[in-house]
This record gives C-alpha cells, sequence and structure tokens, in this order.
C-alpha cells in the first residue's frame, strides 16, 4: 500500500504569494506601509501613507490582487479582462477611499491596476447590478503597477481625503 500523499503547495500557492509580494514591494519602495488582511473579505491589503516629514497621513488604500500565468485579454492584446464578482463590487464602490484591483501576470512578473471607483464612475448603479453575479473589467496594459503607479494611487487617496474633509486638494 502507498502512503497518501502530503500537502501540496500548488502554482496557484505560489502566484498568490508572488502577488502579494510584489505589490508589497512597490508599496514599501515608497515610503509606505501595508498591512495584509488574514481574513479576505474583498481586500487583501490595506496601505497607509506618510507626508514627507514621516507622519502618517489620514485615510487608506485598499487592495484586491488576483494572480494567473494565463493573462486573458482581449482581442487587441492591451487590455487584461477580469472576472469581478457583484458582491466585491458592491463594497468597493460604497467605499470613499480608492480602492484597487491589481492583477498579478505571473510568467511575465508584472502587475496591472484597476482603481475601481474610478473605472465605475460613469456607469449607474443601478445598470451595475441587473443580472448575472460577475462582471468583467477591462484594465489596460498600460496601467502596470510600478513606483509611479502607486504614488498616483496616493494621489487619489489625498483627493478623496480632502473631499471627505469639506476642502479642495491641490492635485484636483
Amino acid at each position: 500500500m502507498t502512503p497518501p500523499r502530503g500537502k501540496l503547495r500548488t502554482r496557484e500557492h505560489v502566484l498568490a504569494d508572488l502577488s502579494i509580494n510584489f505589490l508589497e514591494r512597490q508599496v514599501l519602495l515608497c515610503g509606505c506601509s501595508v498591512q495584509r488582511m488574514h481574513s479576505d473579505y474583498g481586500y487583501d491589503l490595506v496601505m497607509s501613507t506618510f507626508n514627507a516629514n514621516g507622519e502618517i497621513e489620514a485615510g487608506i488604500i485598499f487592495f484586491q490582487v488576483k494572480a494567473t500565468d494565463h493573462l486573458p485579454l482581449l482581442a487587441d492584446g492591451k487590455t487584461v479582462s477580469w472576472v469581478v464578482s457583484r458582491r466585491d463590487l458592491r463594497l468597493w464602490l460604497s467605499e470613499a477611499f480608492p480602492v484597487v484591483l491589481v492583477i498579478y501576470d505571473g510568467r511575465r512578473d508584472m502587475a496591472y491596476w484597476l482603481h475601481v471607483q474610478a473605472y465605475f464612475a460613469d456607469h449607474p448603479a443601478a445598470d451595475l447590478f441587473l443580472a448575472g453575479e460577475t462582471i468583467n473589467v477591462h484594465v489596460p496594459r498600460a496601467n502596470r503597477l510600478n513606483l509611479r503607479a502607486v504614488k498616483r494611487i496616493i494621489q487619489r487617496k489625498n483627493v478623496s481625503q480632502a473631499h471627505l474633509q469639506g476642502r479642495d486638494h491641490p492635485d484636483v
């Protein structure tokens, strides 16, 4: 009799860890901090930002990270098509601070990002929830996740924070 095999570390497990590591590195290189969520209820990471003096800033940024070795591209080859659940979307669109969907390409060791609220800003909320349990979002491959992208995401958070405080942000 052959003994049962031990627990396996699958490629999906490796990809999940690599995707989180990729995002964490970009955030840390920008001088920000990041916390992993232990229970996944629609977010994988939460980022905090700091001003030029190293003081923590108000507001946070939420990240949901997905990973694949087979990036689902549209026919144009320039756009990633990703399926998201409407349950997640309902939560993400109710947030005051940026929610960023990150798609990690394990074969190329790069990632792409989508600011969810900005993407859906032109879509009436009622239309988003009419049918089905999922919806496809289109993430331009030009939205590469790198240091410049993280800085843009931080600016969006700062604009959100200024808006919540009833003041204009200079980056608006």
